[in-house]
């Protein structure tokens, strides 16, 4: 099938924020007495924000704070590292150049609070790249559903087999596969020989690499 557009992820393929993540997360849990580890926040990459909060209560309830309040605590620390320190990831701004040259439709689907997608892209100056940008957070199903990417797929007007997604999770990588799209993943270093991504139809060290690949 032609490809006809491209969605991209946002948090570990167009920003550098999982480490912000992580970051924000130990803080956060550490309020409620919470001991967590970088490790942990692996586990639920690609989950929306009040899931990690709810996968990590269910699996140690905190006293204190609710889990609304942790989830409000956890959006204003992650925003707030975001705004000091988020980057751009190698090769974003090349690669959108490059989907933009050959005329193809362009959307961001990210698991991430609209305000966050909206304070990233204000950031890294991206906003005009996008046709479409879609948040899960209020959707009835996040990653590993396919839903975010199917609604994406139909705001663009394109079929789901025209589309192509960039992903840096394996929950990301699961909906999009679910979704009937093909598939870019760029793991972040200590994921990168996870054998899980091999049903990615690409994998790439950086979106640098997207050039030199072919669609048809």
């Amino acid at each position: 099938m032609e490809i006809k557009a491209v969605i991209y992820d946002m948090d570990g393929v167009i920003i550098d924020s999982e480490p912000l993540w992580r970051e924000a997360e130990i803080l956060t849990f550490g309020k409620v007495g919470f001991t967590f580890t970088e490790d942990m926040c692996r586990e639920t990459m690609g989950m929306r924000l009040f899931e990690v909060v709810e996968y990590w209560h269910n699996k140690t309830p905190w006293e204190g704070m609710t889990i609304k309040e942790v989830e409000k605590e956890l959006l204003k620390t992650v925003t707030s590292l975001i705004t000091k320190r988020g980057v751009a990831l190698k090769g974003v701004k090349e690669s959108l150049d490059f989907f933009k040259s050959k005329n193809y439709k362009i959307a961001l689907a990210s698991s991430s609070a609209m305000k966050l997608i909206i304070t990233v892209i204000n950031k890294l100056e991206l906003v005009d790249y996008f046709d479409v940008i879609n948040s899960a957070e209020n959707l009835p199903y996040g990653k590993p559903h396919p839903e975010i990417f199917i609604k994406t797929a139909k705001e663009l007007s394109e079929l789901p087999v025209n589309c192509l997604v960039i992903e840096d999770s394996f929950n990301g990588l699961i909906a999009a596969k679910a979704a009937l799209m093909k598939t870019i993943v760029v793991p972040d270093k200590e994921s990168k020989n996870d054998t899980r991504f091999n049903i990615a139809d690409f994998k790439l060290n950086s979106l640098l690499e997207i050039e030199n690949l072919s669609f048809e």
